[in-house]
């Protein structure tokens, strides 16, 4: 009942104007407690704005608002009138009952302009919290929102192919290997390089950061825009880290063609992440660069575009300069953003975007092979012959090889624990890593000594080769990640692995060697989301003695950062599926929980396996790994079929 408003008067004041609780149960289901109750109050605020409508009325208007506010926290831009999405949304919102009363509704206001509610569900063009859409409803700022988005993108895309010349392209990318590039990459290169917007998508090992580095170095053969003009940049720390280094060691591999290539291992810029590209302020919750302050690059290569909703994709597009040529690499087939919408897959399905096909892997790694005739059966949603053929189906623990794709089909209950026993003895009981994890390190003015960047550098190479990646975050679950995590860092203090629920609490008491990531952006102190590093002991920093510390690689230097008490640094042994995108690792062990959710999808699978280099394990029963191959991460959004047939 406190958790609408920090007094605790929101609730209150909401049942208070229902009067009865009964009324209540009606519009949030059986008690304030079944549904979101958070939609349904700012859906009752919506439904206040028809003060002519009647009690029943407002009452199954505030439940339509509510089932649309919950559509957007699930992913969607807009809400589907027909078929069985709208009764789910409905549920979610707490207003199971209310369904065929809505539908009622609804369709009285399409046939009655003047209908009472018509106040608050609305045309388009009409500004109301409600836009009803032929057979869809929006709330107004997200329809607002998809259409200033598709109207930029169609100005964009009408401007046809401008900058360097065909001919010069042609030459550039032949100067920069392009014997070596498969049709599809030099394709990529060529669009890059001309068009105002080009959409890059392929899985893992169809060299899309190969192409990136060739957009690179034949801008810098070209000579236009000057490097000093080129943006790179990624959602996440995570994937902009790793999109700078590909791109040091693809330069450094390359052979430079001339003087100024040679120059450009030195000179070539850092990726960012999209927030401090576009200026995010904390101070004022803005960002600096848009319409009227434009970033001032003619170039912007994005990496894992999938990841970006369209808020934020918004807010790029907007802050492009008139005649800058925008870039989005990454594959549409993994999961979509957090937030409210599929902007990568809609523009990928829309417009004319470079599909890499060739997997250049599986030609020299038969390992590699395996996991992506996995991947793709999850991707095509069928777990046929191919799958069986490329998947090792495994019984017990011992069984388990950690190579290759394996499935070991048990239910966590039975073998949760003898699995973390065999993943801890096989990954943290090397004498080497107990070395590098339990030494002291030295800080000076907020870094680590040069002297310990080569142990730290191990340290963090030992965590890079193998992940545990879980289908949820918070506890409820013994499979989500912060169960796992509490029962690893215990194993790490030294304390029994049969975590308490109690204990569980305690699970940021951290111990020299943990792994730590970074839930949420803290700009005072230069942490992103998604950053990732590692707890040591650490001397220097403070005159009382040791004390421990979270280091975080920056380039060839590693920064300390205090462990705040209560701060945003959480345990990292375990991630959720949606945390991992953009990273790789050596091995991968996917954890499906005992029990269907709504988050276990063919995208959820196929962005997991697509994260290993050498072994995939999944680890769940196989009825439940099927049924989460048959279902798919709905995203209802309308981005794909307003910029349908502009080109």
């Amino acid at each position: 009942m406190n958790r609408l408003d920090p007094l605790g008067t929101a609730a209150r004041r909401f049942l208070r104007h229902c009067g009865d609780p009964r009324v209540d149960g009606a519009m949030c289901g059986q008690d304030p407690d079944s549904g979101d109750i958070e939609a349904t109050y700012l859906g009752w605020e919506v439904a206040r704005c028809a003060t002519e409508s009647s009690p029943s009325d407002r009452r199954v208007l505030a439940a339509i608002a509510a089932a649309c506010i919950v559509s957007n926290r699930m992913g969607s831009t807009r809400l589907p009138l027909v078929g069985p999405s709208f009764a789910t949304a409905m549920a979610a919102a707490g207003a199971a009952e209310e369904t065929d009363p809505a539908r009622r509704l609804i369709q009285r206001v399409r046939s009655n302009a003047r209908d009472p509610v018509g106040t608050v569900i609305g045309r388009p063009g009409e500004r109301k919290p409600l836009i009803l859409d032929g057979e869809w409803l929006y709330a107004e700022r997200m329809r607002a929102l998809e259409d200033r988005f598709c109207a930029r993108v169609r100005d964009r895309m009408s401007r046809g192919a401008e900058g360097c010349d065909a001919r010069a392209v042609g030459r550039a990318i032949k100067a920069v290997g392009g014997e070596t590039m498969t049709v599809e990459q030099k394709s990529a290169v060529r669009q890059a390089l001309r068009s105002p917007l080009t959409l890059i998508t392929g899985g893992p090992g169809t060299g899309k950061t190969t192409a990136v580095v060739a957009v690179v170095r034949a801008v810098a053969w070209l000579g236009v825009p000057p490097l000093d003009a080129v943006a790179i940049a990624a959602p996440t720390g995570k994937a902009a880290q790793r999109l700078s280094d590909a791109i040091a060691t693809g330069l450094a591999a390359a052979a430079p063609y001339d003087i100024s290539e040679s120059a450009l291992r030195g000179i070539m810029p850092s990726a960012l992440t999209l927030h401090r590209l576009l200026g995010w302020s904390p101070q004022t919750g803005r960002f600096a660069r848009h319409e009227n302050d434009p970033l001032p690059h003619k170039l912007i290569l994005v990496d894992e575009a999938s990841m970006i909703d369209l808020a934020m994709m918004d807010r790029l597009v907007r802050a492009l300069q008139h005649d800058a040529r925008l870039v989005l690499l990454g594959d549409a087939d993994q999961l979509p953003s957090v937030e409210a919408g599929a902007v990568f897959r809609d523009l990928c399905a829309a417009l004319k975007a470079v599909r890499l096909t060739v997997n250049l892997r599986v030609g020299r790694d038969p390992i590699a092979r395996r996991i992506v005739t996995a991947a793709n059966a999850v991707n095509a949603g069928v777990l046929d012959a191919p799958f069986t053929a490329a998947v090792a189906t495994r019984r017990s623990v011992a069984d388990l090889e950690f190579e290759g794709v394996e499935h070991l089909d048990a239910s966590w209950t039975q073998i949760g624990e003898k699995w973390l026993d065999r993943w801890w003895t096989i990954r943290m009981t090397d004498p080497a890593f107990r070395r590098l994890s339990s030494r002291t390190y030295r800080v000076k003015d907020g870094a680590f000594s040069a002297d310990d960047a080569a142990d730290l550098k191990a340290l963090f190479a030992h965590y890079a080769r193998a992940r545990i990646l879980c289908v949820t975050r918070v506890m409820g679950f013994d499979t989500s990640a912060e169960a796992i995590n509490a029962r690893l860092l215990m194993r790490l203090r030294g304390a029994p692995g049969h975590a308490t629920r109690a204990r569980w609490r305690r699970a940021r008491e951290f111990a020299p060697g943990a792994p730590c990531i970074a839930e949420r952006n803290d700009y005072a102190r230069g942490l992103f989301n998604g950053d990732q590093g590692v707890v040591v002991r650490a001397e220097g920093a403070d005159a009382k003695g040791p004390c421990l510390m979270a280091a975080f690689a920056r380039g060839s230097r590693f920064e300390a950062q205090a462990l705040e008490a209560g701060g945003d640094l959480a345990p990292a042994f375990a991630m959720t599926v949606h945390k991992a995108q953009g990273s790789e690792f050596d091995d991968v062990a996917l954890v499906l929980p005992d029990v269907d959710v709504p988050l276990l999808t063919r995208e959820l699978v196929y962005t997991a396996m697509t994260r290993a280099r050498r072994s995939v394990l999944v680890v769940g029963s196989a009825h439940l790994l099927a049924r989460a191959v048959q279902r798919t991460a709905s995203r209802y959004t309308g981005v794909a079929e307003k910029l349908d047939n502009i080109q």
